[in-house]
């Protein structure tokens, strides 16, 4: 794999999906921040007991500098199963606190995944705050089935970047390009296209006796699929923005990329 020097930074973790995608294209993260316990243990597991991990969000101030920060702030106040309150709710509201951390931090890039449902409850926030501290922002929907994968379920991802290094942009177009599988990808996911193709799942149940069965299926639920994280990550480092921005702008100190522990 080659290395990047670019470095990540993950807030509303999870079990840490786009931490998995940065580590396809590359890209080392240096601290997550996730309020569940079962979640922050997998985080632990796979990154190693060293890795940095920061609890709550609403007390997390000034972390490491990284290039890229990627969050999916809580969609409960937002999606269609919530009750529809919007970006002002108590749950989705974090992205103030989401928001704040950008503010100190100053990355190059800004990942955001959220619900579909954003783009009428609340997005324009969004844009708002980040435009007053001077990024742009592309966006689009994505389903697990654009790339193949047994998950019908779209959201909404977004990448901002500072409107200074917009400007040096040598090629003036969107970032995003059609979803596609990384080559050694292919043979692994057969292509589900459509939610009508996904077959039916299997059933588990208790007596099948999983552990952690209940925190497994909900992290999975929730989680940013890494491959779609992988294209995100990858798509801009082969294209336009990772490579041709980070090549525009001013060199800065960054951390030498180590394997995956």
């Amino acid at each position: 794999m080659k290395q990047s020097k670019l470095t990540h930074g993950s807030l509303f973790s999870g079990i840490e999906g786009f931490g998995l995608g940065a580590a396809f294209a590359g890209i080392k993260t240096l601290w997550s921040c996730e309020y569940e316990d079962y979640q922050a243990s997998i985080i632990k597991k796979k990154f190693g007991e060293n890795h940095e991990i920061n609890r709550d969000i609403r007390t997390y101030s000034n972390p490491t500098f990284v290039d890229i920060i990627s969050g999916g702030f809580p969609c409960q106040d937002i999606s269609v199963a919530g009750k529809g309150v919007g970006i002002v709710g108590e749950r989705s509201g974090l992205w103030t606190e989401m928001y704040r951390v950008i503010r100190e931090v100053r990355p190059k890039y800004i990942i955001i995944e959220n619900s579909p449902m954003l783009l009428i409850r609340g997005f324009e926030r969004v844009l708002c705050d980040l435009s007053e501290i001077g990024y742009d922002a592309e966006w689009q929907c994505l389903s697990g089935t654009d790339f193949g994968i047994q998950q019908g379920r779209e959201r909404l991802y977004c990448i901002a970047y500072s409107c200074e290094i917009n400007s040096k942009r040598s090629i003036q177009e969107s970032i995003f390009r059609k979803p596609y599988l990384s080559g050694q990808y292919t043979r692994v996911y057969p292509g589900w296209r459509t939610r009508q193709s996904i077959p039916s799942p299997r059933f588990a149940g208790k007596s099948n006796e999983l552990p952690d069965r209940v925190d497994r299926t909900e992290c999975i639920g929730n989680a940013v699929q890494p491959i779609i994280a992988h294209y995100l990550f990858e798509v801009g480092s082969i294209n336009s923005i990772f490579y041709f921005l980070h090549k525009a702008a001013e060199p800065f100190n960054c951390l030498e990329q180590d394997n995956l522990a």
